[in-house]
């Protein structure tokens, strides 16, 4: 593996001032669960790495009048384990355990997850149905991008040369609000995704309002405002199986080496379906 410079930022200024080099190719650094095995095959390229994990605010998990603010360097087993997620936001909380092995989860940060912007990423679905703002931070100031207009292709983003995504914020949930994530993936464990799913229904004064997001079935994750839409009828049998085709049919998903394109539009149907119901049950 080529050798890099590594920097130890003691503030946002130092940090900037490394990831400015000049006639270097210099990159922030978190976890380092997808840096490590791309640079070392040769898909990523840098000259010097920043660690961010240090800085101000990237490894916080609060509530603020905005909502849930939680730091880009926030490893995914801090999530799982977090009461304050687990008591408003626990869908999130629960695409977080389906990522990786525990050691993975001990080193990977929702920043990462979100930066790689890889289209079989278990957080950003659940993101994508709970409304989050990513939090972007340069030296001129920062700027909040709502998570719908975050990801741009595969492995793209809105962050700009010079920007580092600082946190997520999630507004608060009403009262008597639910959610469920479910991922479909070859083998129990570390596997990929195929299919994932996340369901949020919210209540309101006639009924549910639902927010529906896949993975893993297009360049970047996607809502599927058709789906949502009929629920908005009611949760009859009938219903909840014309949302899961509506989803299967918004889905753009690919043939490759671990499933074909039918497939999986097939198994969008089955685990739209299964969240939808995983999240009546627990609405009673």
């Amino acid at each position: 593996m080529q050798p890099f410079d590594y920097y130890l930022p003691k503030d946002f200024d130092d940090a900037f001032k490394y990831l400015s080099t000049p006639g270097k190719t210099v990159v922030p650094l978190a976890g380092a669960t997808d840096f490590i095995p791309t640079f070392r095959d040769g898909h990523w390229k840098a000259d010097a790495v920043v660690d961010i994990k240090s800085l101000p605010g990237m490894r916080t998990i609060k509530e603020t009048p905005q909502g849930l603010y939680i730091g880009a360097a926030v490893k995914m087993s801090e999530l799982i384990d977090s009461p304050i997620v687990q008591s408003g936001w626990e869908l999130l909380a629960q695409a977080a355990k389906t990522v990786g092995s525990p050691q993975i989860r001990n080193r990977a940060t929702i920043g990462g997850n979100l930066c790689t912007a890889s289209p079989c990423a278990d957080t950003p679905p659940a993101l994508l149905a709970l409304d989050a703002l990513v939090i972007l931070k340069s030296v001129s100031g920062e700027r909040q991008v709502p998570i719908v207009e975050f990801f741009t292709w595969v492995r793209k983003t809105v962050v700009a040369q010079g920007e580092l995504v600082l946190a997520v914020i999630l507004p608060k949930l009403p009262s008597g609000s639910a959610g469920a994530y479910v991922k479909l993936s070859r083998r129990r464990g570390s596997d990929l995704s195929l299919v994932s799913v996340a369901a949020v229904a919210i209540p309101g004064n006639t009924g549910y309002q639902w927010k529906l997001a896949l993975g893993a079935v297009a360049p970047t994750p996607i809502r599927v405002p058709a789906a949502e839409a009929i629920l908005l009828q009611g949760h009859t049998l009938d219903l909840i199986e014309k949302s899961a085709l509506a989803a299967s049919e918004t889905s753009r998903p690919i043939s490759d080496v671990r499933s074909s394109e039918r497939y999986r539009k097939v198994m969008v149907a089955n685990m739209t379906k299964r969240a939808i119901q995983e999240t009546l049950a627990k609405l009673g």
